[in-house]
Order: structure tokens, then sequence, then C-alpha cells
């Protein structure tokens, strides 16, 4: 009984303390939370069926940087990327085979635990004067000028717009007068606390700056984590992802609808981060998480906000003791806990696989491809975009640049990449395929020489058949030699019968001498002669009866008919070109 009175008192202690941190208002994170319920996302079927064309992708400065979240370019042999530690780099080249900092957006800081200080850029767009703007997650938005690396702050990120401090700048478009728009994920948490934006009520907006007057309006609020950012065509409407409800939505301009925000494309089979336009119409829209069917936490626990309320609060009790040491004993150790626990990246690499998805999309928000990979070349895709013959894919967490190429100029369709970069030997990877991936013809393409490899295996076929040909006609000259000496043996024995037939008297013998000396020199000139006859094929009419009927016999059992070699195909089929389901 004392041990089930024991167990029962820790149960209810348990229990009090639980509705102490749910129900205590204040304690942080204080944020709201409500129910919500999420559609199943879409199957890995139709214009979503599973396939390989990422695992033709590859890398470039693999290992040498951290966080290249969005990428912008302005010349087909030019990108530019948002790195930690504040860091805008410039990549260059044919082959994109040089790389320098153009800029850095904070003053500098120790490390990530830090980016607060050393600012985080995420969003780049070049605006129409050639400026590149810059959305930092902490710092706010900047113009940069990239040849002198003078930068300018927009406004005052730490000033309410519409009731609230923007939290996390994230994405950006422009449109031709300079106007941009862009995305605050959260108004109330930072991007280190992205979790608590994640669990908690959506607070996420999308805002536009008017280049004109420097000042701000919110355009839609309470999106939940607003993120990628992307104007149509005709600036009628601009999309904006809402990552934790995998979806794009849609705010129009201008039109009969202007001022009303809809769904462009939903139950996405991930979570959108960044959208880009296609080359070709459409958009790109990249899966920075890919949902796992087995287990599916966001949709579950968002039936129940009362638990993720709870989560929050036990795991910001540690978050609260390491920022108390750190502001009393500043360390590395406890700034780098704190700084994780809430953060995103580590739930998404303990979650994460192999699997990479970019979505395609048409004008009108329609699913009509889609890229995948399985390999781990490329994971955690934040933005898609074409920059000249290659596609670089974006991420906050890999330490390196993925590409995919896609196209080949006239002057350069023989040109592999070979990079060496200020003496660091920045280069794409080896194992990455630099044969081109068709992705807008979606079609087989026949490649018009063969690999050398072939060629050799072929030339050694070949020998190989010439060197057999060659030992069956000297095996059939050496019988026929045989059957000669055979003949020329029984003709000499012939001869021999012959002269012992007609041996002459003792008393004629001197005198018939010398003519027994002439008939062996015709004798020898026969043979000669039938030699030569032999020699050209014409012993069957010249020979005598028997020995042709000998050669006859001889050849028939010892020599057997030659059959024709017939030599092995070995030209190989045109390969095909992946196509694209």
């Amino acid at each position: 009984m004392g041990i089930l009175r024991s167990i029962g008192r820790v149960v209810v202690d348990i229990t009090v303390l639980l509705l102490v941190l749910v129900l205590l208002p204040g304690l942080p994170p204080d944020v709201k939370f409500s129910y919500y319920e999420t559609d199943e996302t879409l199957p890995f079927e139709g214009p979503l069926a599973k396939n390989d064309l990422l695992n033709d992708a590859g890398r470039i400065l693999d290992g040498k940087i951290n966080g290249p979240e969005s990428v912008a370019s302005r010349d087909r042999y030019e990108l530019f990327t948002s790195l930690h530690n504040g860091k805008i780099l410039r990549v260059w080249g044919k082959n994109f085979d040089h790389f320098q900092t153009v800029a850095t957006i904070g003053p500098g800081c120790d490390g990530p635990w830090q980016e607060s200080i050393c600012g985080r850029p995420l969003g780049l767009r070049f605006a129409p004067d050639g400026k590149l703007i810059v959305a930092d997650a902490y710092l706010g938005l900047f113009a940069l000028d990239v040849e002198t690396g003078k930068k300018e702050s927009l406004f005052d990120v730490t000033q309410e717009i519409d009731g609230a401090v923007p939290k996390i700048p994230d994405d950006l478009d422009i449109d031709e007068d300079g106007n941009i728009y862009w995305s605050d994920a959260s108004s109330v948490v930072d991007l280190s606390d992205g979790v608590v934006e994640m669990l908690s009520d959506p607070s996420g907006r999308l805002i536009k700056f008017d280049s004109k007057t420097k000042t701000n309006s919110v355009l839609v609020k309470n999106v939940h984590f607003a993120n990628g950012v992307q104007l149509s065509p005709d600036r009628d409407f601009v999309l904006f992802c809402e990552t934790f409800r995998s979806r794009v939505l849609r705010h129009w301009l201008n039109g009969p609808n202007a001022g009303k925000t809809d769904v462009f494309v939903d139950r996405l089979p991930g979570k959108p981060d960044n959208l880009r336009a296609k080359k070709d119409g459409g958009y790109y829209v990249s899966l920075v998480a890919v949902d796992n069917k087995k287990v599916d936490a966001t949709s579950i626990l968002a039936r129940f906000p009362l638990v993720r309320k709870l989560l929050l609060r036990l795991v910001g009790i540690p978050k609260f003791l390491f920022d108390t040491i750190s502001k009393v004993y500043p360390n590395q150790f406890t700034e780098n806990a704190s700084y994780k626990i809430y953060h995103l990246q580590p739930i998404a690499e303990m979650i994460a696989s192999n699997v990479a998805v970019v979505v395609e999309l048409d004008a009108e928000g329609n699913i009509v491809g889609s890229l995948q990979g399985d390999n781990g070349i490329v994971r955690f895709i934040s933005e898609t975009d074409q920059v000249g013959d290659y596609l670089f894919f974006g991420s906050p967490y890999n330490n390196y640049l993925g590409y995919l190429r896609v196209a080949y100029t006239e002057d350069e369709e023989d040109e592999a990449p070979n990079l060496e970069v200020d003496g660091e030997g920045v280069k794409m990877s080896e194992d990455a395929s630099e044969e081109k991936v068709d992705i807008d013809k979606r079609k087989e393409v026949d490649i018009k020489e063969e690999p050398q490899e072939i060629v050799e295996e072929r030339k050694e076929e070949e020998d190989t058949i010439m060197d057999e040909d060659v030992k069956e006609v000297k095996g059939q000259d050496s019988e026929k030699e045989e059957i000669l000496d055979e003949v020329e043996k029984e003709d000499e024995t012939r001869d021999d019968d012959e002269k012992e037939e007609e041996i002459p008297d003792e008393d004629e013998k001197e005198e018939d001498l010398p003519d027994e000396k002439e008939g062996d020199d015709d004798d020898d000139d026969d043979d000669h002669d039938y030699e030569k006859i032999v020699e050209k094929g014409e012993l069957k009419e010249q020979a005598p009866s028997e020995v042709v009927e000998h050669m006859e016999e001889t050849v028939e059992k010892d020599i057997s008919p030659q059959v024709p070699i017939e030599k092995e195909d070995t030209e190989t089929p045109s390969a095909p070109v992946k196509e694209e389901l």
C-alpha cells in the first residue's frame, strides 16, 4: 500500500506541475495556441510520380560554404548567394570557377549561435537599378552595390509595421518601379526560435515596401511562416509560400480580385520554402523538408493546442537556464545550446532522409511535374533558380551549392566543367553527371558519339576474330602440304616399281647407261612439271586417276569445309537521356 500511495503522490505532483506550465500566463514562450487541421498531402503519383532526375545533380564549393539559402543572378555566368555569418558570395565564370565575398551584412561574429549579431541573409533579388536587395532575417532589408560592397539599410527593422515588429524578414521580389514585396515569417519570434512559430498560431505577414515613400504596408496577416515570394509575369498578383501549411497563397494586386487572397496550390508533399519563375513559364517550388508518410507529427499536433503549448514550455526550461548562464558567464557552449533548442535545423536533420523534391507548377497553379532525388547529392532545397545552362539549388543547411545541368549553349556543347578557383581547388563533383537532363522536352535524345570504351572493346573483338581466321588459313595450308608430300611419295614408289620390272641384261647395261640418265632427267622434268600443276590447282586433270582418287579421299577425311565466322554486332544502342516523368 505504501508503494502505491507513493506512486500516486508522484503522479499527482507531475500532473499539477504540467497544469501550471500549461495554464500559468506569461511563461515563455508567450504566444497563442489554437486548434487547426491540415489536409492530407498529395501522394507521389501522376505529375508527382517518383523520378531520379536530381540523382544527376552535383555540388560546387563543397565544404567551403555554409547555408547558401538563396541565389540571384544578372548574367548567365555569374550568381550571388547568401550565407551564414552575414556573407554575400559572388561566384562567376563560364564554369562558375571563381568566388569572392562581396559584402558582410553584419559586423561579424564568432559563429552561427551569434547570427543575431552578424546577420543571416536569406532572400536575394536584383532591383531595376542594379542593386542587390538582401532580406536579412535579423537586420532587415538592404540595398547592396555588389561592385563596391557598399550597403544601405532600407528602413529600421526594429520599428513596428501595422502594430508588430518584423522578426524574420525572409524573401522578396521587386517590380519594375522598385517596390519590394517581402515576407515576414514571424512577428513573435526570431529565426533561431523557428520551432515556436511552427507550433504556435501563425503570425507571418506579406508586406509591401514603397520605393518612393519608403514606407511599409501589410498586405496579408496570420500566415503560418510566410516564406518565398514571387510576382506574376504581368504583376497582377504575388505568390508567397505558407511553409507550415504546405501550400502557396496568391494575393491579387490588380483586377477585379485586387486585395483578395486565395490558395494557389495546396497539399504539397513537403514544406515549401522559396519559389521562383521558370524560364519557359510556370514556377519552381522547392520543398526544404519532404513529408514522411509514416509519421506526420505536424498534422497530429495541430489538433492538440495544449500539447503543443506544453512541449514548448517544457523545452523552454533548459533554454531559460542556458540563457541565464550565458548572461552571467558568456561562453560558446551554453550560447550554442540555447541557439539550437528552438532552431528548425536540428529537427530537420533529425527527421530528414536523402529525398529531395522540387515541384513544378504551371501559370495557373497546377502541378505539372517534379524534380526528385534520393541519393543525397542534394537535400534541404530552399530555392531552385536557373542561371545559364544550370539549375542551382540553395539550402539553409547544406555546406555546398547544388547544381544540375539542363541545357547546352552552342559554343559550349562539348565543354565540361573543370574548376580551379583561386588556388583553392573548388570543383564540380566528379561523381555528378555532366549529361544534359532534358527537363522541359521530356524526350529521349540519342548520343551521337559512342563512348571510347565501346570503340576499344569492338577493336579487340575484331582483332581476335582476325587472329582466328589467320590460324585457320595456316592450318589448311599445312594440311595441303601434307597431302602433296603423300602424293610425291606414292609417285616415287610407283617409279621404283616400274624400274624394277624393266631391269636390263648385264651386257646391255653399260650401253643403256647413258639412256637411263637421259630418262632420269626426263622423269625429273615430269616431276617438276607435276609439282607446278599441283601448285596451280590442276592436279585433278593432270595427275593419274589413282592419285586423284587418293587425294579426294584424304581431303574428305582430313579437311572440313571452312565455315565463315559471323562477327558479333558490337554496336551499342544509343543511350537515351533520362526521361522526366
